[in-house]
């Protein structure tokens, strides 16, 4: 099963439908439509069948996922329905996945090796020890045809091409042969960078923010694991049509399952939460020595999951910096501040 959302526009703004297809075909369900319907057939009248279905089909991904059984109930009932009146035709997709929380892992060796090179540090132990991740933002979502912005605080803006995992069901404590019971299924991430800022900031032993929080793009839909292959999937980059990057999932140092149950540890995964899987083996720029431009189209592809085509945007107006404090002999500062 493949799960999106369709964007509408109306009279109140743009809202979104949550939509369901079996993968690998064309035709898309409306789920709050057929949960309406159905509720109409079991005696409800057209106010409280409109009520329960906006219930258990709300808009958000995350939301629905919170619902447990009910909401997985409705989408499984307007697939096999497959009404004509519940039919969408040629849907505007848009993000996929409204993530209640997202942190992203370095699990590709070559893409995270690259980088400590990058940085002229050896790679250290760590990554063999254990899935490592920083915590991005989930309020910073984007989706299918947004124009992803170019902050002004940086000249090298970069894609990161990357499997997501989307938790489905609350978990906590699990093992890596349990991790899969909760993962919902996989969607394309761009977990787009500045690197500029990133190299500099990182230098103070946190993890990234400027460099990563103003902007992150999913879609166009999830994939449910049943349909996914255990040897792994395919991936792709085009940017202006040109191919810059051909890759397999099949290159992870750490698994899909193991990432969950790392991430599970002393903590409640709740549904909607998108773990990435950090950049496939050279799915950024900065691995094969190329440069983005504003205006430059990117197609961040992969099999089963489709494919994720966003455009870059212009900068526009100007960023505060702020000014380096001076410091003394002893390396500190006698420059120091409260509210101003």
């Amino acid at each position: 099963m493949q799960i999106a959302r369709q964007r509408l526009e109306g009279p109140d703004g743009i809202s979104e439908r949550i939509l369901v297809r079996e993968t690998g075909t064309e035709a898309w369900f409306d789920v709050r439509a057929a949960a309406r319907l159905r509720a109409l057939e079991r005696g409800a009248t057209p106010a409280g069948a409109r009520r329960l279905a906006e219930t258990l089909v709300p808009s958000s991904m995350s939301a629905a996922l919170s619902l447990g059984q009910a909401f997985h109930d409705a989408a499984q009932d307007a697939l096999t329905a497959a009404r004509e009146d519940t039919a969408v035709s040629d849907p505007v997709l848009t993000n996929a996945l409204d993530p209640t929380s997202y942190r992203d892992f370095m699990v590709f060796q070559e893409h995270f090796s690259f980088g400590y090179r990058w940085q002229n540090k050896p790679v250290p132990d760590v990554m063999y020890e254990l899935p490592v991740s920083y915590a991005g933002d989930p309020l910073s979502f984007l989706g299918p045809g947004d124009p992803i912005p170019w902050p002004p605080y940086t000249e090298r803006l970069d894609y990161e091409l990357e499997l997501g995992i989307v938790i489905g069901k609350p978990g906590t404590n699990l093992t890596p042969d349990q991790a899969l019971d909760h993962v919902l299924g996989l969607t394309i991430l761009n977990d787009v960078s500045a690197r500029d800022i990133q190299a500099r900031e990182m230098t103070g032993g946190l993890g990234p923010s400027k460099g990563k929080h103003f902007a992150c793009v999913t879609g166009p839909v999830i994939t449910t694991l049943d349909d996914i292959p255990d040897d792994g999937l395919s991936v792709r980059a085009r940017v202006n049509g040109e191919t810059w990057c051909e890759t397999t999932t099949a290159e992870m140092v750490w698994s899909v399952a193991e990432i969950v149950a790392w991430a599970s540890q002393g903590e409640t995964l709740r549904p909607g939460a998108l773990l990435g899987s950090g950049t496939c083996n050279g799915g950024s720029t900065i691995e094969i020595g190329r440069t983005l431009s504003p205006g430059d189209r990117l197609e961040l592809e992969i099999d089963k999951l489709g494919v994720l085509a966003n455009t870059l945007a212009t900068p526009t107006g100007s960023a505060w910096e702020p000014k380096p404090r001076p410091r003394g002999a002893d390396g500190t500062t006698t420059d120091l501040h409260f509210l101003r």
